[in-house]
Order: C-alpha cells, then structure tokens, then sequence
C-alpha cells in the first residue's frame, strides 16, 4: 500500500525527491541575480521608448551633469523662427514694465524658436545658466524663463516658467561676471519655444543677457 495521503500511486519517496533542496534553492538565486542585475543588462537610456523608467532617468541626469554646453545669443533676423545664434557676441536684450513683466511689443526677448536646432540628432535642450552682461538700473530684476509650444501668453496660463533674481553689483563688474544658474524643464527642439521676460521698478529698464544650454539625444 502507498504511504502517500495525496495521491495513492505517488510515494512520499517521491514526493521528497521532487523537491528542490535548499543548497539548490540558493544556486538558482545566485544564477538569475548574476544574469539580471541591473549593471549587468543592456540599457537604451535616452534613447529608449519609455521616458520614465529607471535606465532613462539615470541617462537624463548623468548628461545633465556631464554634458557639453553650448552659448547662445541674438540671431541677425528673429523675423521668423529662427531666433538664437550659437558663439555670437551680440545680446538678447529684454525690457521692464513699472514693477511688473514687461508688457509692450517686444519688450520680451525671443531666446529659442522652433528653428532653431540642437547638435547633431539631439532632439531635446535646457537652458542651464544666463551670462546677464547689463543691467540698466541697480535695482533688483525679475527674470522669468518661458517656455511653450503654442504662445508666449498660453505657456503663462499653462504656468509653464521659471524665474530667478539679479541686481548690478554696487562697484566693479556691473552685472556680476559669471553665469547665473538656473532650473528648468527639457524642452523638445523643433517644437517648443522660449521667451525671457523681466521686471524692474524702473519702466523700460533693460537686461542684455546670453544663454547656455545643455542638449540631449532623447
């Protein structure tokens, strides 16, 4: 008679023999952690089809960090799209309301259109640092990146910017001498556009500035 109280025909023997040891329990682990660690696998990053996964992220923020960056001021026409120039010495310049973001006709500068266009088969850009190289009062000066696919007025509904602080320094290098940091999100080239906007307690106080950006493969 089987001593099985499963099945009649299977002996507990059996049963014993058809489960796995804990030494072999162990070597499989070790197996399948060697061959699937997350250093040991193949990575797409930038490149890859899911923008939040793990792999992505990590790319993004490591050629944020180590990455070349690129500067840019006015282009000789802004009539079109087309409104950066990469190495130029000739500013942007953006220009106040009274204590509020400047308002009138161009009073905003147009930093980057849909033009314009990265290095190579980089496809995405963030404004990393502005070169302020004057400021035309001494008091202090709002400054708001936007960034947007349709208007300048859509992306300030949206809440689509970010904003940062300057004044002249009291004596020596007007505008400080060295780029100012700052945050924002990636853009995509070819489809989204920027603007720079300031606010002075001073009408029509102007800002003469140069971005740097950073660019991405994806």
């Amino acid at each position: 008679m089987s001593d099985s109280i499963i099945d009649p025909e299977i002996t507990t023997a059996e049963i014993t023999d058809a489960v796995p040891t804990t030494t072999e329990i162990t070597d499989a682990i070790i197996a399948d952690t060697d061959t699937n660690k997350i250093d040991s696998l193949a990575t797409l990053g930038l490149l890859g089809p899911i923008s939040n996964s793990l792999a992505y992220r990590v790319h993004e923020i490591e050629k944020h960090v180590h990455s070349r960056e690129y500067v840019y001021g006015i282009s000789a026409s802004q009539a079109g799209n087309d409104w950066a120039l990469e190495n130029t010495l000739n500013h942007y310049t953006a220009i106040s309301g009274v204590g509020t973001w400047g308002a009138d006709a161009n009073d905003e500068a147009k930093v980057w259109g849909t033009d314009d266009v990265g290095h190579g088969s980089n496809v995405k850009m963030d404004l990393h640092r502005v070169f302020v190289k004057a400021l035309s009062v001494d008091t202090p000066f709002l400054v708001r990146i936007v960034y947007g696919t349709g208007t300048m007025l859509d992306a300030i509904t949206a809440g689509q910017m970010s904003t940062f602080i300057v004044q002249n320094n009291p004596a020596g290098n007007k505008a400080g001498g060295s780029p100012i940091s700052i945050q924002m999100p990636r853009i995509t080239m070819g489809t989204t556009k920027m603007w720079v906007q300031i606010a002075c307690a001073t009408n029509n106080a102007t800002m003469q500035f140069f971005i740097l950006a950073h660019e991405y493969a994806g």
